[in-house]
């Protein structure tokens, strides 16, 4: 069999992709860097980018391989917080191809490439500009160092040499950039204020071009956020754009002891080829209260009939609740003093609150009067039943009781 021969290119691509995964030969996820087409030691925000930009393709909810889902899921969780500091690897990698200077596979899919080039750019943006100028280069050249050969460079990669010093005046930059044909109706941001995880949330913005409008509008969303447009069939050059949350997207954690999600994301609105806005999404996200208990039983242990006894258990809650306790009807909620409380209990956010027990000895005496009058003990059980917001938690009580 006569193989086909391989161009000079991508030998030196390959070359240089070997060169940076030598550098993590011990490193045993090597599968995981090439599931979500990453060089090893890629950025810690590299790393995020390319797991949200697969799961966003192979998520079972769009249609995606459940399989390979889980590959990518698998992956992200074993490379996460193994990246290296965007800064020490730009500079590293300062005068490597466009894709190695992105941390990605040089034959990464261009999605992942935009998404991984522009997180990368925005972490760097504030104190080391002159590294996010470099990565905007690395984005812009991506495609085009794929299809011309260029010599291998010979020795290792060094980083820059410092930058000279200058006092340039400084200018702040816009939230949305100044471009001829922006549309009425643009707004720098968007903000879902603050809403319950799981809620009916939408806003909308409608964008009109009076002079020389473009065809369609494009919408590029991160994270949790996602846009829809729509096109005005009675007034050309008029669109209508649809903001939502994404409840299924992987950012949101399932972690019952987590309060709530700060949204802070990026969109880019895109009309030609070169006239884009960016807009800004933001909300706090507050997930439904979870209440926990500690001890997670209530064990009193061992006692003579009519002892004065008394057991606590601690209540948390991640968020505000009112919560109403029932005990056992050998068991009564009491204060301080041993009055008997039956009101709700108020739990503020993260703040243990203390609820003492006190055992009412008439329905032990009672129902256990026959094993009493046999000198035998009795083990009476029962459970404190905690709900909040429809929601509910059962905590198990016991105590041995003797004459």
């Amino acid at each position: 069999m006569r193989l086909a021969p391989v161009s000079p290119t991508i030998l030196v691509q390959r070359r240089e992709e070997s060169r940076l995964a030598g550098t993590m030969s011990s490193d045993r996820t090597a599968k995981h860097w090439k599931r979500l087409g990453i060089v090893p030691g890629a950025p810690e925000c590299v790393i995020k980018a390319a797991h949200l930009s697969l799961i966003e393709v192979h998520h079972p909810d769009r249609g995606g391989d459940a399989n390979v889902a889980k590959e990518i899921n698998a992956a992200y969780d074993e490379l996460k917080g193994r990246g290296t500091e965007a800064n020490m690897y730009v500079a590293t990698n300062y005068n490597g191809e466009p894709w190695a200077v992105l941390g990605v596979s040089s034959a990464a899919d261009p999605k992942l490439v935009n998404r991984a080039g522009k997180q990368l750019a925005s972490e760097l943006q504030s104190s080391h500009r002159r590294l996010a100028e470099r990565v905007e280069w690395a984005l812009a050249n991506f495609a085009s160092s794929l299809a011309a050969p260029r010599r291998e460079r010979i020795g290792p990669m060094t980083a820059p040499p410092p930058p000279r010093p200058k006092t340039p005046t400084r200018v702040e930059r816009p939230s949305a950039p100044v471009t001829p044909g922006l549309p009425d109706g643009l707004q720098s941001s968007i903000d879902f204020g603050k809403l319950q995880f799981g809620a009916d949330t939408t806003r909308t913005m409608q964008l009109t071009w009076k002079h020389a409008p473009p065809y369609s509008v494009t919408i590029e969303a991160v994270g949790p956020v996602h846009a829809e447009v729509a096109t005005s069939k009675v007034l050309p050059g008029r669109f209508f754009v649809t903001f939502t949350i994404d409840w299924d997207s992987p950012e949101f954690s399932r972690d019952a002891s987590t309060r709530g999600y700060t949204i802070d994301a990026e969109l880019t609105v895109r009309w030609t080829s070169k006239d884009t806005a960016i807009i800004r999404a933001k909300g706090l996200v507050l997930y439904a209260a979870h209440v926990s208990a500690s001890p997670p039983s209530l064990d009193l242990g061992s006692a003579r009939l009519r002892q004065p006894m008394r057991g606590s258990i601690v209540l948390v809650s991640t968020a505000a609740a009112d919560v109403t306790i029932d005990p056992p009807a050998w068991l009564q909620r009491i204060d301080g003093s041993g009055r008997a409380l039956t009101a709700p209990l108020k739990l503020t956010t993260n703040v243990p609150v203390r609820v003492e027990f006190g055992v009412d000895w008439a329905p032990i005496a009672e129902r256990g009067k026959p094993s009493f009058d046999g000198g035998r003990p009795v083990h009476a059980t029962g459970r404190i039943v905690v709900r909040w917001n429809d929601r509910e938690l059962e905590i198990p009580a016991e105590i041995t009781v003797a004459t």
